[in-house]
C-alpha cells in the first residue's frame, strides 16, 4: 500500500500478532546492523507478547502493519518503576508520516498506566549517524542524559 493520507492506529499486540510483528522486527535488526540478533528475535518476541512487564505495539495504516515497537519495564533505585522503548521500527514507505510518533505515544500511555515514572530509549551511534534521531526524540520530550551504556554478556 502506498503511503497516503491514511489514519494511523496503534495498539498493544497480543500473542496472535507474532507472525505479523516478526518480519518488522527482523528487518529492523538487519537495517541496524544487528544481524546476529535476528536468530533470537522470534522466541524473544513470543515472551514479550505474554509477559506482564513487557509489551509490543503494532501500527496500522488501514489493514497494513506499518510499524512496531517493543517496550519493557524495570525498577531502579533512582527513579523507581520506569519503561524502556525498544526497537522502534517503521516501514520505509511510511517514515515521516507520523507512524513513529503514534507508536511513541502508545508506549508512553502503556508505561503511564503501568505506573512508570519515565520512559527511556537507547539510541545507538549507528542509528544516530544514519538518521540523526536526537532532534526527533527531543521534539517528543526526550532529553539526553549523557549516560553511556555498557553491557556484559552472561
Amino acid at each position: 500500500m502506498a503511503a497516503q493520507a491514511t489514519a494511523i492506529a496503534v495498539r498493544k499486540a497480543g500473542p496472535d500478532d507474532h507472525g505479523l510483528l516478526l518480519p518488522l522486527f527482523e528487518r529492523f535488526y538487519e537495517e541496524e546492523g544487528f544481524e546476529d540478533a535476528v536468530a533470537g528475535v522470534a522466541e524473544n518476541l513470543r515472551q514479550i507478547l505474554v509477559r506482564d512487564d513487557t509489551a509490543a505495539f503494532v501500527a496500522f495504516a488501514g489493514e497494513d502493519a506499518v510499524g512496531a515497537a517493543a517496550a519493557s519495564t524495570s525498577f531502579g533505585l533512582e527513579v523507581g518503576l520506569y519503561a524502556e522503548l525498544e526497537d522502534l521500527s517503521v516501514d520505509p514507505v511510511w517514515r515521516g508520516k507520523g507512524v513513529a510518533s503514534a507508536i511513541v505515544e502508545a508506549v508512553a500511555d502503556w508505561a503511564r498506566a503501568k505506573g512508570c515514572s519515565d520512559i527511556e530509549i537507547v539510541l545507538t551511534p549507528h542509528a544516530q549517524a544514519k538518521a540523526d534521531l536526537l532532534p526527533w526524540y527531543e521534539a517528543r520530550g526526550f532529553v539526553e542524559t549523557g549516560r553511556v551504556i555498557y553491557e556484559r554478556a552472561l
